[in-house]
């Protein structure tokens, strides 16, 4: 198994460094498509028991509309900027009020099917994808990956933090595994991530310093950090409603890459969104 991991996130580091380096959009607009044509797909069998041609159309629907985007995109057109940036705010809006209201109600051994959360599935991808488009497009490279490492300092601090200390569940009937140690640390993690990267120009947390004060990059650091938690969690209650350990087994010795990008889904609209405010200011 940790042979297959390691392989397997050799292989997908190899393909984002050439996607990055490559001076063309393209391969990087079709790889973060299909991560998300691939999420949704998975997200929707956790979601969904109705009629399984709806389990293929909706990812095929996220295909299509991120390659017509990202036709405009490479045309100048920028077609449906709008309409993507208003899913985008949607996503957020779900993220910061929706979310923590489905985890605070714990309900694990409610039945799997939702309409409402399978047709948000796209949505949520779409959303993400346009994220990443958007600032590797606008940003540079180096700006988005200094915003994924967030959720990645995120992810690793809980983890090795809740192995070593943890005693105190964080979600007992949605994720066994999580400790609020782990949580704790895991926020620390992301502050700290922000504070010693506002040292690096054109990074995430210098463009925070720049229009929030420290202050604000602490503040918005343990809120990003909550939700990157939230963001796995989420996962974690869908998986366990429909009674599976991984999203699917696309990425092996990791699951699936649902499974990989739970976090990120959340983070990035909101950040996207926290962007935008800043620059209206």
């Amino acid at each position: 198994m940790l042979k297959q991991r390691i392989i397997t996130a050799v292989v997908l580091l190899f393909i984002l460094i050439n996607v990055l380096i490559i001076d063309n959009n393209w391969p990087f607009m079709v790889f973060v498509m299909v991560l998300a044509v691939c999420a949704t797909w998975e997200w929707v069998r956790l979601t969904w028991q109705g009629p399984q041609f709806v389990i293929y159309l909706l990812p095929f629907l996220v295909a299509l509309i991120a390659l017509l985007q990202s036709w405009s995109i490479q045309n100048d057109h920028y077609l449906f900027s709008q309409s993507f940036d208003a899913l985008v705010v949607l996503c957020a809006f779900f993220w910061l009020l929706g979310m923590p209201l489905i985890l605070a109600r714990g309900h694990a051994n409610d039945r799997p099917h939702s309409l409402v959360l399978t047709l948000f599935a796209p949505i949520a991808m779409l959303a993400t994808w346009w994220v990443f488009v958007s600032l590797f497009i606008q940003r540079g490279p180096l700006y988005l990956l200094s915003l994924i490492i967030l959720v990645w300092v995120a992810d690793l601090a809980a983890f090795f933090a809740g192995r070593r200390w943890g005693k105190h569940k964080l979600a007992l009937t949605i994720s066994p595994g999580k400790t609020r140690e782990g949580a704790i640390a895991g926020l620390v993690a992301v502050v700290s991530w922000l504070l010693a990267s506002t040292a690096w120009p054109g990074s995430f947390a210098r463009d925070l310093l720049d229009h929030w004060s420290w202050l604000g990059v602490v503040v918005l650091g343990v809120l990003l950090g909550a939700l990157s938690i939230m963001g796995d969690l989420f996962e974690s209650l869908l998986k366990r409603r429909a009674q599976v350990k991984d999203s699917s087994r696309l990425l092996p010795g990791h699951g699936g890459v649902y499974d990989r990008i739970d976090a990120v889904v959340v983070v990035l609209p909101v950040a996207f969104v926290l962007i935008s405010v800043m620059y209206l200011r």
